[in-house]
């Protein structure tokens, strides 16, 4: 399997194969190590992040989700141009075309699996074994990684004093 993730030393994206077997992830920037916990695998599959201490993961469609509101905005744009100038055939044309780009990109784009914590991303997993997205849960996290922030930005002002 592919893993995709953020080092925890230069902040820059970096990723590696790996396998059960594999100790550690080094970093193809700068160099840095970090130990890969010994308990992420049963049976061949990651069952926690091994970049982050995280034990939820959850599975998606591997497809950058900017391009695909992007696709629908250009549809609804189109459509509305042509309703606009009062081609209602052409409008709901437009509309079927981009349902059909997005149902076809479902079913050709791959999996991922992805941690809620560092969002490292996981190529080449079966993707049944782990849940699907849940909002709740991401939002957790995100509430988790912004009370990290600002507790780290009230310590290092109180610390420049």
């Amino acid at each position: 399997m592919d893993v995709r993730y953020r080092c925890v030393v230069c902040d820059r994206p970096t990723g590696q194969e790996l396998t059960p077997g594999t100790e550690s992830l080094t970093c193809a920037h700068c160099g840095a190590t970090q130990s890969v916990p010994a308990d992420a695998f049963v049976d061949g599959q990651p069952v926690r992040c091994v970049v982050c201490p995280c034990r939820e993961l959850f599975h998606r469609r591997d497809f950058d989700q900017r391009l695909g509101v992007l696709i629908v905005v250009i549809g609804f744009a189109l459509a509305t141009v042509a309703w606009g100038v009062h081609r209602p055939l052409l409008t709901y044309a437009i509309l079927f075309a981009t349902a059909a780009i997005d149902m076809v990109l479902y079913f050709v784009v791959g999996d991922v699996v992805e941690c809620y914590r560092c969002h490292a991303q996981y190529r080449g997993l079966e993707r049944e074994r782990y849940e699907a997205f849940e909002l709740e849960t991401h939002e957790r996290f995100r509430q988790e990684a912004a009370r990290r922030r600002e507790a780290e930005s009230q310590h290092q002002s109180l610390a420049g004093r």
